[in-house]
C-alpha cells in the first residue's frame, strides 16, 4: 500500500467526537485510513491513507462533524518540505558550501 496523507480543515476545532465521527465515517466507507490529529492547529486533521482512499476524499470529504475540506495532498507537503528545508540551508541569503 502506497501512503497518501491528505490535509483537511474544519471550520471550527475539532473534539475528540469529531475525530470519532471522522475515523467511523471513513470506516463504513471501507477505506483503510487513520485519522492524525495536528497538535499545533486544531481545526487541522490529516488523513493518512491509500492511493484509492485519497481520491475518493478529495472527491467527498467526510460529512461527520464539522463540515471539512482537503487543502493539501502527499506531494504538496512534500515540495512544502524540501522548500523549507531549502530556506533553513541559506545563511543570510548564501547557500553555505
Amino acid at each position: 500500500m502506497a501512503k497518501r496523507y491528505l490535509l483537511l480543515l474544519a471550520e471550527r476545532p475539532l473534539g475528540q467526537e469529531d475525530l470519532e465521527a471522522i475515523s467511523g465515517e471513513l470506516k463504513a466507507r471501507a477505506l483503510r485510513a487513520s485519522v492524525i490529529q495536528v497538535d499545533a492547529n486544531p481545526m487541522a486533521v490529516i488523513v493518512k491513507t491509500d492511493q484509492r482512499g485519497a481520491m475518493a476524499l478529495r472527491e467527498r470529504a467526510p460529512s461527520a462533524g464539522p463540515p471539512l475540506r482537503a487543502v493539501l495532498s502527499s506531494g504538496s507537503i512534500g515540495k512544502l518540505k524540501s522548500r523549507a528545508k531549502a530556506a533553513v540551508a541559506t545563511v543570510d541569503g548564501q547557500v553555505p558550501k
